[in-house]
């Protein structure tokens, strides 16, 4: 995809498959802030040298990344559930186990800062709360049709949580 349009889009943006909104339209400042939360994933990703973490910090942006798709493509075509986003779900879970598994955790609270690392895995853990905080807002509804992505950002945090206890 090009990134010049050629349209002028001075306030607006098309969602994916569907209708023109303004730029500070609900959807497009949960993407955004989704978006952001995949490049400080990023970020850590080139710092963090554990193989493990690498593989799966790479496979949480893919995640993102389909969860912004769907975000934004379920708004003029909704589907009753997310297969994809459920089978992400599911390897999330497993990597909280696996890495809850191999933490030991302090029985005091602890300071981010200890490491670098440590402290980018801190902020991500922040940002993932916020995040979810957004999604609760937009996309929460009574019939539970985002309720796998909103479990999902709900489950990224804990394991963000845990991986900062580990490299700290």
């Amino acid at each position: 995809m090009p990134a010049n349009s050629g349209k002028r889009n001075i306030g607006y943006t098309d969602l994916f498959g569907g209708p023109r909104v303004r730029k500070d339209h609900p959807i497009i400042e949960l993407v955004g802030e989704i978006d952001e939360l995949a490049g400080w994933i990023g970020i850590a990703r080139s710092e963090i040298s554990d193989s493990s973490i690498l593989e799966m910090l790479e496979a949480v942006q893919s995640h993102l990344s389909t969860i912004m798709a769907v975000i934004s493509a379920s708004q003029s075509n909704p589907q009753p559930t997310f297969p994809e986003i459920i089978q992400d779900l599911n390897s999330l879970e497993s990597w909280i186990t696996k890495f809850e598994n191999e933490t030991n955790f302090p029985h005091v609270f602890i300071q981010a800062g200890a490491s670098r690392n440590g402290a980018l895995l801190n902020l991500i853990r922040a940002i993932s709360r916020r995040v979810e905080r957004k999604a609760v807002a937009v996309l929460y509804s009574e019939d539970e049709h985002y309720s796998s992505i909103l479990t999902y950002l709900n489950r990224l945090s804990t394991l963000f949580y845990i991986l900062w206890v580990r490299v700290e």
